[in-house]
């Protein structure tokens, strides 16, 4: 990375977390992609984003400073414009795209080189987890957690290409606190055995598009079951996908998204196209896992 003068734009693709039965530990990076673009300026400019965020009060800006003072740099003045199609409070991960391009940003614009596992510690360090900015820096699905020394572990698994995913964003939110607060803080020690096992084998099917593996495992005991309250809809599309050809369907992140994968891109297809003629004023897309995560150009 060259700093200096040059502008740079920053690419995030939106993340899928929890995966179902992955709470707080699985995160996907997916082929939505928001854009960030960073240049020096005399005061600081902000635009592409409602004019009550266009300030220091801007997350993207307080991440770029958050970064610069982690190592010992003052900031200055720049311009952001950003274009940003990740739908906010959906559980598509629009904050930890806007963290991610920050601490880029960041970077980038002193001419720092950073390593994408620190990277993702600076972010997990300002989010409070790693479930989202995993994937989002890395790309492809991340198993990640937090060991005693605070710097969080990754693992990354290579998403099988012939896997797609209909997501399906109802024009309503969800947050993450109201989503926290439904589920459990304890659990009986069957449903700790159920989870673990079923961990393996949704990241080994996800791996190897074993389509009988992931609908064995993609089935969740934990969060799902209180947190599909917040979501009027979710029973209605669950069943939708399930009928229509899904191997899987889970909550994305804390909702209100939801997501089906499903291995023929025909039938995501004609999924999607059902899905949207029974809710039209839902945003319905077939995605597919972003293998790259966070991208740099220079201009």
């Amino acid at each position: 990375m060259q700093g200096g003068d040059m502008g740079v734009r920053i690419t995030v693709p939106a993340t899928s977390a929890n995966i179902g039965i992955g709470y707080d530990c699985l995160g996907m990076a997916m082929t939505l992609h928001a854009t960030f673009d960073f240049a020096r300026a005399d005061a600081l400019r902000i635009t592409g984003c409602p004019e009550e965020f266009q300030n220091e009060r801007n997350l993207v800006y307080r991440s770029f400073t958050l970064a610069l003072a982690h190592w010992g740099e003052e900031p200055f003045p720049i311009a952001i414009d950003m274009d940003c199609p990740i739908p906010i409070a959906r559980g598509l991960g629009s904050s930890s795209a806007c963290t991610v391009a920050g601490i880029m940003g960041a970077a980038s614009l002193t001419g720092r080189i950073i390593r994408r596992d620190e990277a993702v510690a600076i972010a997990t360090e300002m989010e409070g987890h790693p479930d989202n900015v995993a994937p989002a820096i890395m790309g492809s699905l991340v198993c990640s957690f937090m060991p005693e020394s605070g710097v969080p572990e990754c693992i990354r698994y290579e998403v099988n290409r012939k896997l797609h995913f209909v997501t399906v964003v109802p024009p309503y939110e969800v947050h993450t606190a109201d989503a926290r607060k439904v589920v459990p803080t304890k659990v009986d020690l069957s449903t700790a055995v159920w989870q673990m096992g079923r961990i393996s084998g949704l990241t080994r099917g996800l791996e190897s598009g074993d389509a009988a593996l992931i609908s064995s495992a993609c089935h969740d005991r934990l969060q799902e079951p209180f947190r599909k309250a917040l979501i009027p809809d979710y029973q209605d599309i669950r069943d939708t996908c399930m009928d229509g050809g899904a191997l899987a369907m889970w909550i994305s992140g804390s909702g209100s998204t939801m997501m089906a994968a499903i291995d023929d891109g025909l039938v995501a297809e004609s999924l999607r196209a059902r899905i949207k003629a029974m809710h039209p004023d839902f945003d319905v897309s077939v995605l597919d896992c972003d293998p790259h995560g966070v991208r740099i150009e220079m201009d």
